[in-house]
């Protein structure tokens, strides 16, 4: 092949596709690293309130609340507050994000610990020390070279106590008696100290992480392991007295509270009185604690809560001129150039009203719209092709078409099961094919019923001209019909103004969070609406409302086999696998490959970042689990299913794109693996040369995965996976779990991988 028949190199999207804020996952990272920001009501209302509390006297702390929905930013901004904390502190250690992932504050408190980190909590009890030693010499008539040398820490407290001879075990008690003092907690008190006395470190970090205290801590009167939920948070409440107190400050944002704080996982009274108490602790240590979570997480706390955070910002769209200075400020930050082109000004409105003003969708859509405007420009040899109107809503509905008809389908009808309601499928009202209702729903004392009509993303006039023509069909041929349009996609701000007076209520966009509760309330109050029946003797009332209470315990029964069905499910295929397991085992042993990978070894940190993305990747799609179980003679249902699945284009597409991502994954790794065994020698530095190369992988890497989008791996987060393909609804609860895990182990994985090597390759 010839250059000329090569395709032209494209130019680098100045979009990020995961739309995700850079996290900070350590105090070394770049301050000054690329982050492309807009000034927003929210974004200037939390900065002053950040810098309010930098300003004032210390000892005054505070407590903030950044509320939103997802997309809007709220990541970003906690973000971005942390970097502002670090630039004006003089030790970046004192601000800190944390991501609430788990589901309770004991699994928030060890990521805390571990972010905390073993020597930076050792250095502030140092601190402690340090300060004490310093005291006591301020009568011994030493040379105030010395106290200076230890105020200032250019001479460790162990250091000066050696060299003086003085009493280490009377200056520790009184270390100890001061920790005890500052953390209200003895046992803090005791442990804390235990880490400045050599040999102790162990099994004091191993309980500060949960862990069962040892031996040498229970005979000191420790007997209680961090491992309650109240625990947890008293331990988050100590450390914020260790690290505000000595009129010190503290920044601690924790995101994503919603997983913690939520309607369906309320936390119990003593739980809530905990945090409660934390956020006293906070303001009494001097500390700044930033919260940040989804808009009805503020609503799950208790009153005496809401009371103790002074400050709430809630996030907003973007504006029209905002889209606009983003898009100029992300291509300068990539290109040096602050140019709108390929977009025009009008492309930009339309944008914004397609992404409804949210963030993340914003960046999303900018970068599917310049790979368009590329594609076109690749494939016409025009340099010149700008964005369109058109091509907005080709990338919309590529990007945000969120359920399969089929999956959307089955949504519906397991909502309308678990009320009991009685209704229709593609229900024809009248003579012309327009009047058919996706779902037609009667109740059983009411005239009429409510149609429910499921369209696609609705962008512009047209769209709305085919939904218009759908609703005047069904009220013509049911004049006392309710309707309740669902838009499983995009609903454009322009046309949802247009559709809100014909129908009488807003359209409902599926929304995986909150589609059941809007869902059901709508239909609820649909039925309310409908003109009732006059007369009905009360045995017939009886009657209809038991029979709707009859199929609301058939579709509890039904939940009920399906889990049954489910777990036989996985003990079946579970001994499939442990069987494959078995036999790949022994062809393993003593294999070339095997001894081979000890060579390939890569740092802990650096190896759980890779193997995270593999196996997140694995799980998802499984094809090599369900090869082998169809080549071990499975029964004839297990065939089928092989069949259905590969009978699907959307499951095969997503899938060899999720095996080309994780070939990818793997790839990186091997030439990370390469890269970090040609550093020589523990203990020699990283040349500017080998940084280079480190950074030209990463990069690599990066042009490479920007082909392969995780949304477009969606398909797959609609299927159950092989292992769990019977789950039926049980399969359906996981996947926003199964979309996390991939999300989380794939974002921003090259400069997570990048620092982690960085700084292994530093500290061997």
């Amino acid at each position: 092949m010839n250059g000329s028949d090569e395709l032209p190199h494209l130019r680098k999207n100045p979009f990020s596709p995961m739309a995700v804020a850079l996290i900070i996952d350590d105090v070394e990272d770049d301050f000054d690293a690329v982050d492309v920001t807009i000034p927003t009501d929210a974004a200037r209302q939390a900065i002053a309130h950040l810098d309010g509390y930098l300003r004032a006297e210390p000892g005054a702390g505070t407590v903030l609340a950044v509320l939103g929905d997802y997309g809007t930013g709220k990541t970003h901004l906690a973000v971005r507050l942390v970097r502002h904390a670090r630039k004006a502190l003089d030790d970046p250690s004192r601000a800190l994000y944390l991501e609430a992932t788990a589901e309770s504050f004991v699994e928030l408190y060890r990521r805390f610990m571990q972010r905390l980190g073993r020597d930076g909590v050792r250095a502030q009890v140092s601190d402690y020390y340090a300060d004490i030693v310093a005291e006591s010499l301020q009568s011994t008539g030493l040379t105030e070279d010395t106290v200076e040398w230890l105020g200032s820490r250019s001479m460790e407290p162990q250091e000066v106590v050696e060299r003086l001879g003085l009493m280490e075990s009377a200056l520790l008690r009184t270390v100890q008696d001061k920790l005890r003092q500052v953390t209200n907690n003895k046992d803090f008190g005791t442990a804390l100290t235990l880490l400045l006395r050599p040999g102790f470190e162990h099994a004091v970090w191993s309980w500060l992480l949960g862990g069962a205290p040892d031996q040498v801590l229970v005979e000191r009167g420790i007997t209680a392991p961090i491992d309650t939920e109240v625990a947890a948070l008293e331990a988050m409440g100590v450390f914020a007295l260790l690290f505000g107190g000595r009129q010190r400050r503290f920044v601690l944002a924790v995101d994503e509270l919603d997983k913690i704080f939520s309607a369906d996982s309320r936390p119990q009274a003593r739980t809530m009185a905990a945090f409660q108490t934390l956020l006293q602790v906070f303001a009494k240590a001097g500390a700044c604690l930033v919260l940040c979570g989804l808009p009805e997480f503020r609503a799950v706390l208790s009153p005496a809560v809401r009371q103790r955070i002074p400050y709430t910002v809630t996030m907003s769209g973007l504006g029209h001129a905002q889209v606009r200075e983003f898009v100029l400020r992300a291509q300068e930050a990539v290109t040096g150039v602050s140019a709108l082109a390929p977009f025009t000004p009008e492309t930009v409105r339309y944008l914004r009203d397609v992404a409804g003003g949210n963030t993340r969708n914003v960046v999303r859509l900018c970068h599917r719209v310049f790979r368009l405007v590329d594609d076109r420009a690749n494939a016409t040899g025009d340099p010149d092709v700008t964005a369109t109107d058109e091509m907005v809503r080709q990338a919309a509905r590529d990007l945000f078409g969120s359920l399969s008809a089929d999956d959307l389908d089955g949504s519906v009808r397991r909502l309308l099961d678990a009320n009991g309601w009685e209704y229709w499928r593609n229900h024809l009202l009248g003579s012309g094919e327009e009047s058919m209702a996706d779902f037609w729903i009667t109740f059983p004392d009411r005239d009429g019923g409510c149609a429910v009509l499921v369209t696609e993303s609705l962008l512009d006039n047209a769209d709305v001209t085919t939904v218009m023509r759908r609703v005047s069909a069904v009220r013509e041929a049911e004049s006392d019909a309710e309707v309740v349009l669902v838009v499983n996609g995009v609903l454009a701000d322009g046309v949802a103004i247009q559709l809100r007076e014909p129908l009488g209520r807003e359209p409902l966009v599926y929304s995986e969070r909150t589609f059941a509760d809007d869902f059901t309330a709508l239909v609820g109050a649909a039925g309310i609406v409908l003109t009732g029946e006059t007369a009905q003797d009360p045995v017939s009332a009886l009657r209809q409302r038991m029979d709707q209470l009859s199929r609301q315990q058939s579709s509890i029964y039904g939940f009920i086999e399906q889990l049954a069905e489910h777990v036989d499910g996985v003990r079946t295929s579970s001994d499939r696998q442990f069987s494959a397991i078995g036999r790949q085992l022994a062809l393993l042993v003593g294999s070339t490959p095997a001894r081979e990978a000890a060579d390939h070894r890569l740092p802990g940190e650096v190896e759980r970042l890779f193997r995270a993305a593999a196996d997140a990747l694995e799980g998802l799609i499984q094809v090599d689990l369900m090869l082998n179980e169809a080549f071990d003679f499975a029964p004839a249902t297990t065939q089928e299913a092989v069949h259905r699945r590969l009978r699907t284009p959307e499951f095969t597409d997503a899938a060899a794109k999720a095996v080309f991502l994780q070939k990818s994954v793997l790839a990186f790794r091997g030439a990370v693996a390469d890269w970090y065994r040609s550093q020589g020698e523990p203990g020699s530095s990283v040349s500017p040369d080998a940084e280079d190369r480190l950074e030209q992988l990463c990069g690599i890497y990066d042009d490479i995965v920007e082909f392969l989008p995780l949304f477009d791996l969606d398909p797959l987060f609609g299927l159950p996976p092989w292992s769990a393909r019977s789950g039926g609804l049980v399969a359906d609860v996981n996947q926003t779990a199964r979309r996390n895990q991939v999300h989380e182990a794939l974002r921003n994985l090259s400069p997570r991988v990048r620092r982690a090597v960085l700084k292994a390759s530093h500290s061997r």
